[in-house]
């Protein structure tokens, strides 16, 4: 008897029969785990099964090993799941989707489309969805609609959700970063605190050192992106006052 892991479960048995030198129908094998295909990567599975051949080992040739396995596939049309039945196409069509190079285009189809599968869960009413490369190592990400300023939410802590699940499914899938705007929010930030930070600035180049006031949700995060990429020589931080408002400091390393 073997451990059999694989992306999908038919993928599991077709690596249980070459292995064992048989066709599928030739298994004796119990499901440990069906394979989730989960949504946008997150809750992902793969299939586990314990397999052994229930014939002795024989060596088919491998045009009669195809052939068998084709049988098998056409003949295990329903395969029992942990929530009911599924097609067996669908385990052989998600088989197809193995990671393999796609073009920029096909990158940006693909995540267009599920980020609309995603809304389509979502309570929110966002009719225009745009991907686009910003950059070579950065993609662009535009969103909006009707429910704009609810997505963005208050202090922008929703678009901070959001930007963070885009980027923890978009970087380990595709290895790319993302830049997200909703609407105008994220220009409109940037103008606000460029801004801002000329004083910051100024005041660093002639103290050395700075603080900034107390900065809310996105902006903190702008206002320290922006800083390092000024002074990347010294050392800036966020930090904490008693109300536990953040606010960020500039000062030299310590050596």
């Amino acid at each position: 008897m073997k451990k059999i892991t694989a992306k999908t479960l038919q993928e599991a048995l077709s690596q249980a029969a070459l292995e064992f030198g048989c066709s599928v129908i030739e298994l004796d094998y119990e499901v440990v785990q069906y394979e989730s295909r989960g949504f946008l990567g997150f809750g992902k599975r793969q299939a586990i099964i314990i397999a052994s051949s229930k014939i002795h080992k024989k060596l088919l040739p491998k045009n009669d090993m195809a052939a068998d396995l084709n049988n098998a596939y056409e003949a295990e049309s329903i395969v029992q799941g942990e929530n009911g039945f599924f097609d067996a196409s669908d385990f052989i069509q998600e088989n197809t989707t193995i990671r393999r190079f796609q073009t920029k285009e096909e990158i940006i189809q693909e995540i267009t489309a599920q980020i609309e599968e995603m809304f389509g869960f979502m309570p929110y009413k966002i009719d225009k969805i745009q991907v686009s490369f910003y950059d070579n190592q950065t993609l662009y990400v535009y969103l909006d609609g009707q429910d704009s300023a609810l997505l963005i939410g208050e202090r922008g802590y929703r678009y901070k959700a959001l930007s963070y699940l885009l980027f923890n499914w978009i970087q380990p899938t595709y290895g790319y970063n993302i830049r997200l705007e909703i609407a105008q929010f994220l220009h409109n930030q940037e103008e606000a605190i460029d801004s801002y930070l000329v004083g910051i600035i100024n005041e660093v180049r002639r103290e050395g050192k700075a603080q900034t006031k107390p900065l809310d949700g996105i902006l903190a995060y702008i206002a320290l992106k922006k800083l390092r990429a000024h002074f990347p020589d010294k050392y800036i931080s966020f930090r904490q006052n008693n109300q536990n408002e953040r606010y960020i400091i500039i000062n030299d390393f310590y050596r």
